[in-house]
């Protein structure tokens, strides 16, 4: 009985308390875009843009949490006027701010915060 809650003692607070955390909401980020995440199990979708009546970008991406690591494949869309895609990868620092560690494709933005 004591190697069994030994286990789970390890198991529940070993794990980082990220694992734990609801991504979705509404994000802003530094390149001055709001991002509107919804997460799901460990995926994560997003729609971002810069403006809403007048984006000069607008993209989405899809991908999933992998530890602390937010890993997605975006693309622009249409609603903007920039056509780009590429690889963002995501860490998070707490369930309120991520740091971009790998990007491509141009992508501005580099830190998210959510109130």
């Amino acid at each position: 009985m004591k190697q069994l809650k030994t286990l789970l003692f390890l198991l529940l607070f070993s794990l980082p308390a990220l694992a734990f955390a609801d991504l979705t909401g509404k994000w802003s980020c530094n390149d001055g875009g709001n991002y509107y995440l919804r997460q799901l199990g460990k995926e994560v979708f997003w729609f971002g843009e810069r403006s809403p009546t007048a984006p000069v970008w607008s993209n989405v991406a899809s991908g999933y949490i992998d530890g602390n690591q937010i890993i997605l494949r975006w693309a622009d869309v249409p609603k903007g006027q920039i056509m780009q895609e590429g690889i963002l990868i995501l860490r998070l620092d707490t369930p309120n701010k991520a740091t971009a560690t790998y990007k491509t494709g141009g992508f501005g933005g580099s830190i998210w915060t959510r109130p």
